[in-house]
């Protein structure tokens, strides 16, 4: 049952992904799953709650991925630079767009329980950029500043994605996040070699 529920989610993500929320319906997962509409429906009663599930899904997974910055001996520099490697994982991986970028998009044509997972993506990465660049002895920032930095950490490689995207280029977004890090840090960020 669970696997019928976690591939209902996989080909959610991957309609998401690639066509945005609107681009499938229950239908097309019921055929592509060979399974009838109804027992769709019997797992996710309503489109909202399948993206719903999808979205939690994908918050659980980054913020499994994010270490600790109270626990770890990484310096902000190195979180950062983990975090990068992140978004840049996920976009070779994938070879799709961001799961929160997309719906972000579409934000007026999602439900409230649906937008309220997506601005869970948002507080969840904020949070931690902004405990991230308050780290001591980097030096630490006050409060405020920390917020800012950790926008535009969050909005440049966002940004970076969806350019990288519509342009189907990966050095768009290595451009970008190089430029973001020596910004941030006067340091050469570097990205594997089989780009």
């Amino acid at each position: 049952m669970s696997s019928t529920r976690d591939a209902l989610m996989d080909r959610a993500e991957f309609y998401i992904r690639t066509g945005g929320y609107s681009s499938f319906s229950f239908r097309d997962l019921a055929k592509d799953l060979a399974i009838k509409s109804a027992s769709v429906h019997y797992h996710f009663p309503t489109k909202t709650d399948l993206g719903t599930a999808v979205m939690q899904r994908y918050n659980d997974r980054f913020k499994a991925a994010l270490p600790d910055p109270s626990l770890t001996t990484l310096t902000a520099p190195e979180h950062v630079r983990h975090y990068i490697m992140m978004f840049y994982t996920e976009m070779m991986q994938n070879q799709s767009m961001c799961l929160c970028a997309v719906l972000s998009v579409e934000q007026m044509l999602l439900q409230p329980a649906l937008t309220d997972s997506v601005d869970a993506f948002y507080t969840l990465n904020l949070d931690w950029l902004t405990s991230v660049f308050q780290l001591s002895p980097q030096p630490a920032l006050p409060k405020a500043q920390a917020v800012q930095r950790a926008t535009q950490v969050l909005a440049t490689l966002q940004g970076a994605l969806i350019g990288a995207s519509a342009r189907t280029e990966a050095d768009y977004f290595i451009m970008a996040a190089k430029a973001l890090y020596k910004d941030l840090f006067g340091k050469d960020l570097r990205f594997p070699s089989t780009h």
